[in-house]
């Protein structure tokens, strides 16, 4: 048995003991899918009457999608990093307020908008702004500025660097999903309840019906000696192993429609531990198909190494559709 492995079945024992021994988030997960279930239609209904700007993308984060109000807030991202709320309160309306500093520190942008209406034309001139934006200085919000490169990519319907994949959303609106693990250190997984860890892509690939897994990803924007990609797996499989127990959990069959799938959940279950990392000389393939088995379930080690310019996502080297 490789070391690799040892370490691994180590890393998913531990995570299903810490999940064992903190029980609450079941009870919390259980509450997260009936609330956001119930607020699908209307979140559905709200995501219908406007348009989203590239490169400007929605996201909506937990506390958001399952809120009880008939106000709903969105996240505006440019390049992974929020840069204003849009909140639909009798009308949608954007709001730069906690945002005004690092925008102007990052991104030299230093319009205001206070609650004004997103089909205006101050909101107009935002939008355009970021648009035609050229030089970004932010260099803390690379990994966050490579997902949204990622999530941009697997978005398309065509002409995809990386084909039969897309992520998962909710009624098509970006969705960060969170944990309640603290993987960011690869050498320890810890329980932090509400401040844990989110999956930097959680998505769908395969090509239809039971022809289609989950897929983990661990994202970096360096692939370096010293954090190599087998470091980055082994977060992917840490966040892997907590999806698979949500899955089997009481609420199992709610986050199973949300992550959208149909059916009842399969007795096996195969969910993708990916690391996702710039392409150089570092590459590793050693792990490819390496399964690790939980419970009934299994966990399938893969690569993806991507090239990218200007912006863009160019080219991506995955084992993924391999299997």
């Amino acid at each position: 048995m490789s070391s690799l492995r040892i370490e691994l079945e180590k890393t998913i024992n531990d995570t299903i003991h810490l999940l064992e021994i903190n029980s609450e988030w079941k009870k919390r997960y259980a509450e997260y899918a009936k609330d956001i279930l119930q607020n699908l239609d209307y979140i559905k209904s709200l995501r219908k009457t406007f348009r989203e700007w590239s490169p400007l993308y929605l996201y909506l984060n937990f506390t958001n999608a399952k809120s009880k109000s008939k106000s709903i807030k969105f996240e505006l991202r440019f390049l992974g990093q929020t840069v204003a709320d849009l909140v639909y309160s009798k009308g949608l309306k954007i709001n730069t307020r906690n945002y005004n500093q690092n925008n102007s520190k990052f991104f030299g942008c230093n319009i205001v908008l206070a609650g004004v209406v997103w089909a205006g034309s101050e909101a107009r001139g935002f939008r355009s702004y970021f648009k035609n934006l050229k030089t970004v200085s932010n260099k803390s919000n690379e990994e966050h500025r490579i997902e949204s490169l990622l999530l941009s990519e697997f978005s398309k319907t065509r002409n995809k660097a990386l084909t039969h994949i897309q992520p998962v959303k909710i009624k098509n609106i970006r969705f960060p999903m969170p944990t309640p693990l603290s993987a960011c250190n690869h050498k320890t997984v810890k329980y932090s309840g509400i401040y844990g860890g989110g999956i930097d892509i959680f998505a769908r690939t395969g090509s239809g019906g039971y022809n289609t897994n989950l897929c983990i990803m661990e994202v970096k924007d360096e692939n370096i000696k010293r954090e190599p990609p087998k470091d980055a797996v082994k977060q992917a499989v840490i966040y892997s192993t907590f999806i698979l127990a949500l899955l089997r959990s009481s609420c199992g069959q709610i986050w199973w429609k949300l992550f959208g799938f149909g059916g009842k959940i399969p007795k096996k279950l195969v969910v993708f531990a990916t690391c996702m990392m710039p392409s150089n000389g570092n590459n590793d393939y050693s792990f490819e198909g390496m399964e690790l088995i939980v419970g009934n379930d299994v966990i399938r080690l893969h690569y993806g190494y991507f090239t990218e310019e200007s912006n863009k996502i160019r080219q991506i080297e995955s084992s993924i559709n391999n299997n």
